[in-house]
């Protein structure tokens, strides 16, 4: 399928990204890989290439402008660059977002092996120098090891994950959680308002799902 054809080109093109031959084949590729080892990896919910492209890597380029946003504020602070994908899954928004910024160091927090190896595998053939693999219980990684952290579908914001989001994070560093629906952002935000006083909620829209509801939460430590 030429670059034209494709409603990854397409929707890039909506998100303003200007994705390089490269990174075009990278995403591709990587959506070979899923489609080929979804059912006997469970990796995510895909029953054709449409689909994954666009429920699963235009919703994860969507953030890339809030993100960079984010990643660039850190950097005017004389902070690392330093992003962890939380139970990375089948590797999104990692992998997706890892190849619209190379510059910047990504690391896929994942505690299945079977994904894991998936993952890896991803990361060898796509040659993605600035990604590499955790194969961990999100619970046992270092504290304070990143500056951004960010999840699909990881958990609903309660007290425990927010804790250990907490933990893993630096101080000053950036959670960026993509969400749906507003009103469920609202309820999931009240019951840990004592430990997350502010954050912020960015609308998202996604090429080819612009009815569906997409937000993304951020929250400074």
């Amino acid at each position: 399928m030429s670059r034209e054809e494709s409603k990854l080109f397409e929707g890039a093109k909506k998100l303003g990204l200007e994705l390089s031959d490269g990174q075009f084949e990278a995403l591709q590729s990587y959506t070979d890989q899923v489609l080929e080892f979804n059912k006997g990896y469970n990796l995510m919910k895909a029953e054709n290439r449409d689909e994954f492209e666009v429920n699963h890597i235009l919703d994860s380029l969507a953030a890339c402008k809030e993100i960079d946003s984010l990643a660039q504020s850190l950097t005017a602070s004389g902070k690392e660059v330093k992003i962890g994908d939380i139970g990375s899954g089948g590797g999104c928004p990692g992998i997706p977002l890892a190849i619209a910024f190379p510059q910047y160091s990504f690391t896929l927090v994942e505690r299945m092996e079977k994904r894991c190896a998936f993952l890896q595998q991803v990361v060898r053939s796509l040659k993605l120098n600035n990604a590499k693999v955790l194969c961990l219980q999100a619970d046992k990684v270092k504290p304070e090891s990143f500056t951004i952290e960010v999840f699909r579908a990881f958990h609903p914001f309660d007290t425990k994950i927010t804790k250990l989001l907490l933990k893993m994070l630096c101080k000053g560093g950036f959670i960026a959680a993509y969400k749906a629906r507003s009103e469920k952002i609202t309820a999931e935000m009240e019951s840990i308002s004592f430990m997350v006083p502010s954050y912020k909620k960015i609308a998202l829209t996604v090429p080819f799902l612009e009815d569906h509801e997409r937000n993304l939460v951020v929250i400074q430590k």
